[in-house]
């Protein structure tokens, strides 16, 4: 895979990214994982402790591979002590930096709960938004919604200067027409080689369409097309 990465959709907003050297594990709560080769250093990361974005089950991968760093927000460690059984877990509060293994790991601040990750690893450069997000709701106070909208675009200055190989960025269906907001902010803003949305909820038609409406609009990236679970994607570095 010296050319070339693979990304596995998992489900909601779960990925496997795989590098020549490393395995990359975001938000897995549900699903099938495909199989590992256990030579290859495994990063499991979690961005908060929502039940569509955190499992306890994660604990169980400790013997995937010879070498598993867990990176998880830091309000998880107020919802569970399985991680105590664990080796080499670490938390991370939002604007945090740290070097894990061999991977850079950098955080931003939820519009929801926890963090965002961007990490820098085996030559590439991959963002994970978590539930960081423009969330607008009909009928919710204006307020609220105006506050959503000035932290997200915050959170996006931090990342217009990087230049993302990978971006895995939510696209909520249960927003209607404000759904595509932070995907639109994003693609404008910041871009990434390929970006894969998620937290769809299954409704695999909303980001198929939104792929069609938008792909020409923006052309900072190409929009991944994600059909089912355990879908593959094998895609070119550099």
């Amino acid at each position: 895979m010296q050319n070339e990465f693979k990304v596995t959709f998992i489900y909601h907003s779960g990925f496997l990214v795989e590098t020549e050297k490393s395995y990359l594990l975001f938000d897995y709560w549900k699903g099938e994982l495909p199989e590992m080769d256990s030579k290859k250093t495994l990063y499991i990361f979690s961005s908060h402790n929502h039940h569509d974005h955190f499992s306890k089950d994660i604990f169980k991968l400790e013997n995937r591979c010879q070498k598993v760093y867990y990176i998880l927000s830091s309000d998880i460690a107020q919802s569970t002590r399985r991680h105590k059984a664990a080796e080499e877990v670490h938390f991370m509060a939002p604007h945090e930096t740290a070097q894990i293994g061999g991977a850079q790991v950098r955080t931003l601040t939820s519009t929801d709960a926890g963090v965002a990750f961007l990490v820098d690893v085996d030559g590439m450069k991959l963002y994970h938004a978590g539930d960081l997000h423009w969330w607008h709701w009909p009928g919710e106070p204006e307020a609220d919604n105006q506050w959503h909208k000035k932290a997200y675009r915050q959170e996006m200055g931090y990342l217009s200067r990087e230049k993302l190989d990978c971006a895995f960025v939510v696209l909520d269906p249960r927003q209607e027409e404000a759904g595509g907001w932070g995907m639109d902010y994003f693609l404008k803003h910041v871009g990434a080689r390929y970006v894969f949305p998620m937290h769809c909820w299954e409704d695999y038609e909303y980001s198929k369409a939104y792929k069609v409406e938008n792909q020409r609009t923006y052309l900072t990236g190409e929009i991944m097309d994600i059909a089912r679970p355990g879908q593959e994607f094998i895609l070119k570095r550099g």
